[in-house]
């Protein structure tokens, strides 16, 4: 009998992989809103501050908080500029161990910090990691997938009947480590909101950064990226650790070949540069679908 190379179902090391990505996108809802159960204990709101030689809060105006807080956005904007030279030059996982590792000192930064100048630099960093793992986080999730749904997340192709539940779950994890993220921040906050222990909000992110950093190390990359850059036998490995098959790597290659064509077609088409996106007028129309599609999503309020 021919060898089952219909690959539609994760292995328990799969799985984990997966929980392993989600971790990037729940730091990210995390740290939307880290900041505002503890914001009175922070700045000093609740009472007058103290004279410490470890200051139990930073004082500060309304006006500098919102500056504190909104230049996540800024590293966001930084980390998601480069994160496609990090996940070319490392691969997937490379790049969600630069994140981890922003993650913790960024985190760690903000816990130890005495001063507006240091948690905004931590913030800083926080933002350009999870601008880094926002964007190379769904492209994990997806090159990961098995071979015969990897085209059909978060639609209703043919190929997601073959396992519809997996399809789904698949093509929301990211929503829902980023709201598990927020919900969490906020229980967290709700019990850490004074003046001693609003500092620990910040040292379980930098923990949890150290957690992930140390596990990359028994987590598999990408099988697309592998075969991207001629790693064929490092990616028949990881094809039989996440997806199951037991048979002979002949078996393995149509899987392995399906999740070339979207590499291979894109790596067909000439890459466009920022200054060229808004010069020619064929780009114009797109553009303004994609920005007018974005500032929807974010004027609607969905993390919040």
């Amino acid at each position: 009998m021919p060898p089952d190379t219909d690959s539609t179902s994760f292995t328990l090391y799969g799985w984990l992989v997966c929980l392993w990505i989600v971790l990037t996108p729940f730091q990210y809802g995390y740290h939307i809103s880290a900041l505002n159960q503890i914001q009175a204990a922070l700045t000093c709101n609740d009472a007058p501050p103290a004279f410490e030689t470890i200051p139990t809060c930073i004082q500060m105006s309304d006006v500098t908080f919102s500056l504190v807080t909104s230049v996540f956005t800024i590293g966001g904007l930084a980390g998601s500029s480069i994160a496609n030279l990090i996940t070319d030059a490392r691969g997937r996982k490379g790049a969600l161990r630069v994140c981890a590792i922003l993650m913790t000192l960024g985190a760690a930064l903000m816990g130890v910090s005495g001063s507006v100048l240091l948690l905004m630099v931590g913030r800083f960093l926080l933002g350009a990691g999870s601008g880094i793992g926002i964007c190379v986080g769904p492209i994990f999730i997806a090159e990961i997938a098995p071979a015969r749904i990897r085209g059909s997340l978060g639609s209703s192709s043919s190929q997601s009947e073959k396992s519809p539940w997996l399809t789904y779950v698949l093509g929301i994890l990211t929503q829902v480590g980023v709201v598990l993220g927020i919900m969490t921040t906020q229980i967290i906050g709700m019990q850490f909101a004074t003046r001693s222990q609003w500092r620990y909000v910040l040292f379980v992110s930098a923990a949890l950064g150290v957690v992930q950093f140390l596990l990359s190390s028994v987590v598999a990359e990408s099988p697309v990226w592998l075969a991207a850059r001629g790693r064929l036998e490092e990616k028949k490995l990881v094809a039989q650790r996440i997806w199951g098959i037991k048979e002979p790597a002949s078996a393995i290659e149509p899987l392995l070949e399906e999740g070339l064509e979207s590499e291979r077609s894109e790596a067909s088409n000439e890459n466009v540069t920022i200054p060229q996106l808004f010069g020619p007028r064929e780009y114009k129309k797109p553009l303004a679908i994609v920005c007018f599609a974005m500032l929807a999503q974010q004027i609607s309020g969905m993390w919040t």
